[in-house]
């Protein structure tokens, strides 16, 4: 059984249903239906829902973030092509990045966004981190240590969490982060 962690945003519509349908939507097509646990928390953990102002673009919409991490017998690829069809089910109008004359991506408000944040592989019982670099997907997500609205809940389900690529709690990261404001 993989472990995935995710990041679930929205600053358009009814943000909170747009979180909550997305997670009923991770459960149900992530969680295996053989995997036999006694409490979904086993399996399912949730951070509390934070406000946060957009980053890298302007709006008078605030977003509402969410950590979620779920067991599942899906690969990673797997995985970020059922969190792009469950933001598309959501209303999300998937679009070619833009980005201005510096090069820099050009970020935009969002019914739902959902990143893939981390990915774990059981290798003989124990969750090894993974680093994926390819064009369709990035993990660890490569911007991650930079945004405190990942930080933040990602912080509260998985504070002792080593990310792989930086050698570095995420507890750590937000504190350094946190200094750096």
């Amino acid at each position: 059984m993989n472990r995935v962690y995710l990041l679930l945003g929205s600053n358009m519509g009814d943000r909170e249903q747009k979180l909550e349908s997305a997670v009923e939507a991770l459960i149900e097509q992530l969680l295996p239906d053989y995997l036999e646990v006694e409490d979904l928390s086993e399996a399912v953990n949730t951070s509390s829902v934070v406000e946060t102002a957009p980053w890298g673009f302007e709006s008078d919409e605030m977003f509402l973030n969410q950590a979620f991490m779920c067991l599942t017998d899906k690969s990673a690829d797997e995985v970020l092509s059922i969190c792009q069809s469950i933001e598309n089910e959501l209303g999300r109008e998937r679009r070619e990045p833009a980005f201005n004359e510096k090069g820099e991506r050009i970020y935009t408000s969002r019914v739902i966004d959902i990143d893939i944040l981390l990915f774990d592989e059981n290798v003989d019982g124990r969750y090894v981190p993974q680093i994926i670099n390819e064009e369709r997907l990035q993990v660890p997500h490569p911007r991650m240590q930079e945004r405190m609205f990942v930080l933040e809940p990602l912080a509260e389900i998985a504070k002792d969490y080593m990310h792989p690529s930086l050698q570095k709690t995420v507890g750590t990261l937000k504190k350094e982060l946190k200094r750096k404001k």
